[in-house]
């Protein structure tokens, strides 16, 4: 009886702690799930975008045996399948994860990763095997070998590193918009590397593409490895603090915007050639309007030390930037492959890149790494301005690209 009492006494303090680190924990799993949510369905629907065109052309017997060889054809539909089944299940795990916290014990992240890891080496593989017929043999190793090695030791680093503490939602809401920044603009440009290569099957487009079909390459390779850093980024940053985060996302999505600038300066050059220059035009037009307002708002800024309340600003969407990049790719591979665009479709192609320039600045200077970390109103006003103006030109300049586009279809009508 003795020995009843203490263990219902025992019980009776322990079950309320027990039950209460449980919840705890179970608490822990639901917003682990909650917070890799974002970014799971970013790698879900880029994923989508870059793999299924290329299951569709397998299916349609678009892809010449010849060309690629039989073992190939099959390396191919396996990459692809695997790359589209790994980056789906991250999101399914973070659905599952906070809709039945009760079930398992199982933690998100670890699980994510490890899916993350399998679908950005099969994207990574696939992309070799799709360019082979637009890029040279050497640039291709070279580049498959590097981004294969930075995939593999950034998984080793962090199975050996541990968990971490778990980020603030400030960090995973930067890491959220980066990586969907990523996600889409490699989205479209692996596009763009697809089409190249369904063109090689009937041309040789090493000769043709050129430099085109090697940018794209190289920018896709750093496209899968970005979005795949910032799928399990460093563990450290929570202890460093927000701006070591920041950075880090600012130097991606600027090399990730620099690399996309170069593929549609090196289309327009190989077109057009010296006349593309004018595509320096956007990113010189924000640059020198905010400059200017930086000069012409000294005062104020030397006046307002302390730290203001930033205005709340909406993300610019991508969607418009997207719809017109693939317009552009697709009217881009016809006219390399014909190697000579008429004046109509050079202007369409001019307007459409400075849509797309203007476009992913408006993207960058909205996006809340930029408008958080600034510790000045005046200054926070000043890129909302210049942000403004990007949305302004974007959308201009995406008239005048329509307009042009409506000229193309009944002009090849006509004939």
């Amino acid at each position: 009886q003795a020995k009843g009492k203490s263990f219902e006494l025992k019980q009776a303090v322990c079950g309320p702690k027990l039950h209460q680190v449980i919840s705890g924990r179970f608490s822990v799993f639901v917003q682990m799930a909650a917070e890799l949510m974002n970014r799971s369905r970013s790698l879900a629907e880029g994923a989508v975008v870059m793999v299924c065109p290329v299951l569709l052309a397998l299916s349609l017997d678009k892809v010449d045996l010849k060309v690629y060889g039989r073992p190939a054809f099959f390396a191919m539909l396996a990459m692809a399948g695997i790359t589209l089944i790994t980056a789906i299940c991250p999101l399914l795990v973070c659905c599952f994860s906070k809709r039945f916290p009760n079930m398992g014990n199982i933690e998100p992240a670890p699980v994510t990763a490890g899916l993350a890891t399998l679908s950005s080496s099969c994207l990574l593989i696939l992309a070799c095997f799709i360019a082979q017929l637009v890029v040279s043999k050497q640039v291709l190793i070279a580049v498959g070998v590097l981004c294969g090695a930075f995939i593999l030791v950034r998984a080793v680093s962090y199975c050996l590193g541990g968990n971490g503490d778990p980020y603030s939602l400030d960090l995973h809401k930067v890491l959220d918009e980066s990586h969907e920044f990523l996600t889409g603009v490699t989205g479209i440009i692996f596009l763009g590397l697809e089409g190249l290569a369904l063109e090689g099957h009937e041309n040789q487009m090493v000769q043709k593409a050129g430099p085109v079909g090697t940018i794209s390459f190289i920018v896709c390779a750093l496209g899968v490895c970005m979005m795949y850093l910032e799928m399990i980024p460093p563990l450290y940053f929570e202890e460093r603090g927000e701006g070591e985060i920041v950075c880090l996302t600012l130097m991606l999505d600027s090399i990730m915007a620099g690399g996309t600038f170069t593929v549609l300066m090196v289309v327009m050059f190989k077109l057009m050639g010296p006349p593309a220059l004018m595509l320096f035009a956007p990113p010189v037009l924000i640059i020198v309007e905010l400059a200017y307002q930086i000069a012409v708002d000294r005062r104020s800024l030397l006046a307002d030390q302390a730290p203001g309340a930033v205005q709340a600003s909406t993300t610019a969407s991508l969607e418009l930037t997207r719809v017109t990049f693939t317009g552009f790719l697709a009217v881009s591979i016809t006219a390399i492959r014909n190697t000579s665009p008429s004046m109509l479709t050079s202007c369409f192609l001019l307007f459409a890149a400075s849509a797309i320039v203007f476009g992913l600045s408006w993207r960058l200077l909205s996006q809340t790494q930029i408008t958080n970390r600034l510790a000045h109103r005046a200054l926070s006003d000043l890129v909302a301005s210049s942000a403004d103006l990007a949305s302004l030109c974007t959308h201009f300049c995406i008239v005048i690209t329509t307009i042009l586009f409506l000229a193309m279809a009944g002009t090849a009508r006509g004939k």
